[in-house]
Parts: C-alpha cells; structure tokens; sequence
C-alpha cells in the first residue's frame, strides 16, 4: 500500500504498478457507518466493493499506452493512485520522473483563486520555480485563451475554460509522464486540434498514459493499450488487437442489452404460422421480389469497429475468434469492384469503384442495413459508409442480399488499407450487429503522381449506395 517516488535516471519504467488493489466501504444506511466506527473494526457493518485488483503493469521510458474500458471499469481509479491523489488498499505505486495530470475537471484548483493564482499554485507544485513561472506565464495564458477571465475566481469557470487551463498549465512545465483522463472531450474543435498537436510533440520524447472512449484517438496515439474490465486487466498489448476484442466485447453486450429489452416487452418472438406471421408484418406469400435500389450520399457514416488482419478473397467464412455478432445473418462475400466489373485490390483512386456485400439471412429481419469502414495501417478509420437512413428493407430467413456501395475511390496515401464490412438489423436510433466482419479485405489503391494533403483527396463525396435482393 505504498508509493514511491524515485529519481528518473534510477529507473528505465517511469510507471511501476505492484499487485494494486483499492476497495471501498459500501454502508446500506448512515447509521452503519457509526457503528462501524464505535466497534472499531470488531464487525462488519459494511459490504466491500473493489474498484481496482490484482493490477500489474508497468510503463517504459517514451512509451504511448492507452487505457480503455467500459464506465465504471476502475480506469480513473487507477490514473488517481497513480498519481498519488488516492491512497491504494493494498499493492504498490512506484514513479518516476515528473508526472503531469489532467483528470477530473477542476482538480488541484481552488475555487477562490483567480485563473493566475491557480497557474502559480498547480506550476508550482509541478516543480515550477515562480521565476520560471513567471517567464513561462505569457505563454501559459496564450495557449489557454480565455481572456480577461485569467484573472477571475476559477468558480466562474465553464468546464473548457477549466480544461484549458489546466492542459495550458501542463503543455508548460515539462513533465517526463503525460496522463490525461478524458478531459479533452469538454473542449471546443479549436482547443482540442491545439491539445492533440501538444499530444503528438510529446509523444516524440515523453510517456504517455492517455485514457479515451474515442477509439480512433487511441489507435492513432498509442501504441499500447490496457483493457480494464469490472476492476481487473483483461488485455495488456499491441492497439489493434485490443480494439478488436474490446469492439467485440461492446457490440456483444449492446446485442444482449437489445435481445432482454425485447423479452421485456414481449416482442423477442412470434407465434402462428409463417403465412400469418408474414401478414402481421404486411409481407405476401411470396416475400420479396429481386429488386435494385440506387442512394446518393453526401457525406459518409461508419459502423463501430475493431481492427486484426483479415482473411483476402471473396469468400468470406464466419471466424470465431474475430468475428462478432449475433448470426442471425451471415456475410458470404466482401468484393472490391473495378468501373469495369472486375474484382480488384489495387483500385485507381478517382475512378469508379464499387463494393459489394453478400449475406445471407438465416432468420426474418425486420431492418436489415449494411456498412465497411476502410482504416489505414494505424488502425484511424479513413471513410466508410453504410445504408442507415434510407429505404427499409425487410428480409426473409434463407434470403441472399447484395448491398451495392458505388463511390469514387478518394486519392489516398500510398500504403495498405483494410477494409471492415457488416451487417445489422435496426436504424440510425439503434442497431444489432448481426455480423461483423473485420479487416476482411486489404487492399493497396493506385494513388499516381497527385499530392495528398491530409488524410485523403477527393474531387467528390457523392457516394452512392444500392443493394439487391435476391431469392435463394
């Protein structure tokens, strides 16, 4: 249950976690707590909750390394203990160097003081002189930007002039460890490009520990990542791998969130015969006939999703150990399609292309949609699109469907890119995956001698989505 503070050259792991546990006592009234206190630990009046056990990790010099999990997994828990601000229960904190935090909004500031004196306070415990502080105090009020509030009481704050402040503080002192709690969510599109071009300088020569529930921040800054499920490491490894399984592991969870909300209200199966069923959803005899449906799209929408190296080709199987969903439809084939018709996986950027998704339905579908994300070698999703919001397409069991997404291919940095596919039952309100397929296809796009700024080039956005049915 210590902590220890060592010399940074001492030390090649700045970060150091030992068996870390914290509990806490859960009382059912006020009066327990009394009780507990007057006999003095010879009952137990109260029920113990472990927010955080049986941790081990440790953190090298230079290092990215992302935490992620669910709510209430024990991610800040942990960022407080190791920053000293929690005491653990029992295990070990030992660091190094200087470590600078920003967690909790507002932390480490007093409320009277004015923005200034807070600067002075929090620099100066950061090891700061207030001959440093004072030459570097220009610089801090610059980055943070609020104006002639600097000088007023911190109480008077919004939430992202807090943040900016504190991060403007932080971006100025130097520190060897940047730990930063999702508290760059509160700021304006501004101030965060600002924090995240901070975050990638420092990353360069600093130790990161960056917590997030915005995946793609995580998969483009960190190397690393942690997965901290009910209070305990579920993962410890490469970004991408934990992406995927933590994707997974949501998506899961959403389906089975979805399928109990159905038992609940009664709707979760039918009764009577098919005939009558396909009535009651105002379906004839004959279900579907084979049809093409044809979408223009302004802008593109993509489908959460994980990321490993898929299976190349057109056929595409179920993969227990990647694949997610509740299989009540099945994707068969993932193909990339030249102007020509012809299967690619070096397509020419600026012209026609066009994907097709095959599944099959093994159940009724009330809403079946379909969508691909394309990410780069980082794991950052680059464009995506899928046909949420447009036609309902209802879908019969044992029923094969083509979804068709035209576009032009963007012009895109020379490289590998991988591309996700999925299909799910619902709308733009909610959704089950019913499959998802990651990384099922890669391919390497013909980019020639046009210059890339950015992400990627375009002429256009205007993607257009079809899909077909066909009977089986």
């Amino acid at each position: 249950m210590t902590q220890h503070n060592v010399d940074s050259s001492e030390d090649l792991h700045p970060i150091h976690v030992s068996d870390l546990g914290k509990c806490y006592q859960i009382y059912a009234k006020p009066t327990d707590r009394l009780k507990q206190a007057l006999w003095r630990g010879r009952r137990k009046y109260y029920r113990e909750f472990w927010a955080l056990r049986n941790v081990d990790l440790e953190i090298k010099a230079g290092e990215t390394v992302a935490i992620i999990g669910r709510n209430g997994s024990g991610k800040s828990t942990l960022l407080q203990m190791i920053c000293g601000t929690l005491a653990p229960t029992e295990g070990s904190v030992r660091t190094s160097g200087t470590i600078a935090a920003l967690l909790e909004l507002g932390s480490g500031f007093n409320p009277e003081f004015t923005g200034i004196e807070n600067v002075f306070l929090n620099a100066s415990l950061l090891g700061l002189t207030q001959e440093q502080i004072r030459a570097k105090l220009e610089d801090i009020q610059a980055f943070a930007d609020i104006g002639d509030f600097v000088n007023q009481p911190v109480k008077t704050y919004s939430s992202g002039m807090l943040v900016r402040l504190a991060f403007a503080v932080i971006a100025h002192v130097e520190p060897s460890v940047l730990i930063v709690d999702e508290a760059l969510s509160v700021g304006d599109a501004v101030f965060g490009q600002r924090c995240m071009r901070f975050i990638r300088r420092f990353t360069e020569q600093g130790t990161l520990l960056f917590v997030s529930h915005d995946l793609n921040a995580v998969s483009s800054l960190c190397e690393r990542a942690i997965w901290i499920d009910s209070g305990r490491v579920r993962m410890d490894t490469a970004t991408a791998a934990i992406l995927t399984a933590y994707t997974r592991s949501c998506l899961e969870a959403s389906n089975a969130e979805v399928e109990q909300a159905k038992i609940t209200s009664g709707t979760a199966g039918e009764t009577g015969s098919p005939t009558e069923n396909r009535e009651k959803r105002g379906l004839s005899e004959t279900g579907h006939a084979s049809k093409t449906i044809e979408f223009d799209w302004e802008r593109s929408m993509a489908i959460p999703d994980g990321q490993t190296h898929g299976t190349q080709g057109e056929k595409v199987n179920w993969d227990s150990e990647r694949d997610y969903g509740n299989g009540q439809a099945s994707i068969i084939s993932v193909v990339l399609r030249e102007k020509d018709g012809d299967s690619t996986t070096a397509p020419k950027c600026g012209e026609e292309a066009r994907l097709e998704i095959v599944a099959r339905c093994e159940t009724f579908i009330e809403s079946f949609i379909a969508g691909f994300v394309v990410r780069d070698r980082t794991g950052q999703i680059i464009f995506g699109e899928s046909s949420i919001g447009k036609k309902k397409l209802r879908a019969e069991s044992q029923q094969m469907v083509t979804f068709s997404f035209g576009f032009t291919m963007p012009f895109l940095r020379p490289g590998s890119y991988s591309l996700s596919a999925a299909v799910s039952n619902g709308d733009a309100t909610g959704f089950q995956v019913l499959h998802y397929k990651t990384d099922t296809l890669v391919f390497e796009p013909m980019v020639g001698e046009r210059p890339i700024y950015g992400v990627f080039a375009t002429t256009t956005m205007n993607i257009r989505v079809a899909f077909q049915e066909m009977r089986t």
